[in-house]
């Protein structure tokens, strides 16, 4: 009985440590993936959302009002990470909340973990499907000012 105490001990604190490392790394990586409904709710309290899309994607599909139009990679691929975060910061405070949208949510992941790389503090909420989804769901989209 002895060693299967112990054995069950040992089990528990391996649980409650990995618990805690889990945890804790979401301190630091404050990274939220969002839905659509989420999104409005953010929007409706004033959380900024930023199109990281290319002019062109923001007239083929249009944007999400009151959307922020910055786009971070050109249509090369290319990109300069200063210079946007500096036009970011004359959107969103120092460290978020932003929302960032790309048309499927692969570009604005990437874009999301370059912010979280650089300030571990910031409060991103990623849009996980992106502007497709939001289409998809039937949300109204407008064309670019």
């Amino acid at each position: 009985y002895r060693q299967n105490g112990e054995i069950f001990m040992k089990i528990k604190l391996l649980v409650l440590t990995l618990f805690f490392i889990i945890n804790s790394i979401q301190l630091f990586a404050e990274i939220y993936e969002v839905n659509n409904e989420k999104i409005k709710m953010l929007l409706e309290n004033d959380v900024p959302l930023i199109d990281i899309r290319t002019e062109g994607e923001w007239y083929e599909t249009g944007v999400i009002n009151s959307s922020h139009l910055l786009t971070f990679f050109d249509k090369d691929g290319s990109y300069d990470f200063r210079k946007w975060m500096i036009e970011l910061g004359e959107i969103a405070n120092e460290n978020g909340p932003v929302i960032i949208i790309c048309r499927s949510g692969r570009r604005s992941r990437i874009v999301s973990n370059m912010i979280i790389k650089e300030n571990s503090e910031y409060l991103i909420y990623h849009s996980t499907n992106g502007i497709k989804s939001w289409i998809e769901s039937n949300n109204k989209t407008f064309k670019p000012n």
